[in-house]
């Protein structure tokens, strides 16, 4: 993928849903008229093992994109988001699950696309 297409893509994944374009990713605890809440998973405390508040991607300072085939990985750092979903082969927009990390808490949501 050519760089102005990347940068292109980041611009769009932003999270804010505008009346002409259609919202790409869910934000947890936010309203998202593209996406339904299928579950979130929150993590268990363990007693025998201190939290740790740390960013897990410390030297990501702004959103990013990784790939790996049709599997796609975006990272927010502002939110502290960690995105994970898979593509229809030669697309990057997540095509009808999304998973969100939320690092704060460890909470893990899935989101399948509304049907229209």
């Amino acid at each position: 993928m050519s760089f102005i297409k990347r940068v292109a893509l980041l611009i769009m994944l932003g999270c804010a849903t505008s009346v002409a374009q259609a919202q790409l990713l869910p934000v947890p605890n936010s309203r998202n008229p593209d996406w339904v809440l299928e579950k979130a998973a929150v993590p268990k405390p363990d007693a025998s093992v201190l939290p740790l508040i740390t960013d897990r991607m410390p030297n990501a300072a702004q959103k990013s994109i990784s790939s790996s085939g049709n599997r796609h990985y975006c990272w927010d750092a502002q939110q502290q988001l960690a995105y994970e979903w898979v593509s229809q082969p030669g697309r990057v927009a997540p095509d009808q699950r999304v998973t969100v990390r939320e690092e704060r808490t460890g909470t893990a949501y899935t989101y399948r696309r509304r049907a229209k």
